[in-house]
């Protein structure tokens, strides 16, 4: 797997976030990190969508669906690795 392309565009790399999550190629923190990424993009494409420079509602829905989605994974990530740290 290319981490560099993963980095730049998840979605090009990962079907899903669960994918990525699933991922065996990739640590915590470097699924922690693409995630991020991946959030950030959705984040500006919401934002696109909310100035109304994008007019299809199933793009929308689907862009919040999967920020949610996203947003999910990586809370789980960032409390593993708080408990492994904690507990190290």
């Amino acid at each position: 797997m290319d981490i560099d392309r993963a980095m730049k565009n998840p979605a090009s790399t990962f079907a899903t976030p669960e994918a990525l999550s699933e991922s065996s190629e990739l640590t915590a923190e470097q699924k922690r990190t693409v995630l991020l990424q991946w959030k950030d993009q959705l984040q500006q494409l919401h934002a696109a969508d909310d100035e109304g420079m994008q007019q299809n509602d199933a793009v929308a829905s689907t862009t919040d669906d999967l920020l949610g989605r996203v947003t999910s994974i990586l809370s789980r990530i960032d409390a593993d690795l708080k408990r492994v740290s904690t507990s190290g």
